[in-house]
């Protein structure tokens, strides 16, 4: 559970945007190229999941708005875990990369993924969480995504990591946590109504 000041629920409902299965598929194709157009698809969802955090903890905004999970391996973004095992539920994400080989390997089928989706402080930090964690273990990955103050270990489950216990591990807190969560809902409501435009 999160631990917020009366001032911090200010807003009672904190509302994410949706899920960015365009950009998501953009960075992890970054990701696999500096791996030599293949990837183990464990390490590929914890350096997406430390790419979001580092975002969020900079900016106060994550590049993909995945979806968080305490998984028995470290924090992971929910819906890239599940592109990864269901490409085809993935209208994007299935055009540029294979489902996982032996052992648990996914391909970059083609080099045309792009960058537009990405602005340039979205792939220079890309770059530099792997600069930082990319050649790590998987063993030392791990560990480090284990220390994170945000894990709560689900046994051989998952759980949701609350948005608020993210926002405070990285750093937010008080008005500036308040700040950041009307930043957050506020796009999430202009999508909602765009969405219900279209329809």
């Amino acid at each position: 559970m999160s631990d917020l000041t009366p001032a911090e629920t200010f807003i009672p409902t904190l509302e994410v945007p949706q899920f960015k299965e365009h950009k998501t598929t953009q960075v992890a194709a970054i990701l696999a190229t500096y791996c030599g157009g293949k990837i183990d698809v464990h390490k590929l969802v914890k350096l997406i999941y430390l790419i979001d955090r580092e975002s969020l903890k900079r900016r106060g905004s994550p590049i993909t708005y995945d979806r968080p999970y305490n998984m028995p391996l470290g924090p992971t973004p929910g819906n890239t875990y599940r592109l990864i095992n269901n490409p085809w539920t993935g209208e994007y994400w299935s055009q540029f990369f294979s489902p996982p080989e032996s052992p648990h390997v996914i391909k970059l089928l083609r080099d045309d993924t792009g960058e537009d989706k990405l602005s340039r402080f979205e792939i220079d930090l890309i770059r530099e969480v792997f600069e930082k964690f990319g050649k790590k273990s998987f063993n030392e990955l791990q560990r480090y995504m284990h220390s994170l103050p945000e894990f709560d270990d689900p046994g051989r489950l998952s759980s949701p990591i609350d948005w608020d216990t993210l926002l405070k591990a990285v750093g937010w807190y008080g008005d500036d946590l308040i700040a950041i969560k009307q930043k957050l809902s506020g796009r999430a409501m202009f999508e909602r109504r765009i969405e219900n435009m279209s329809q």
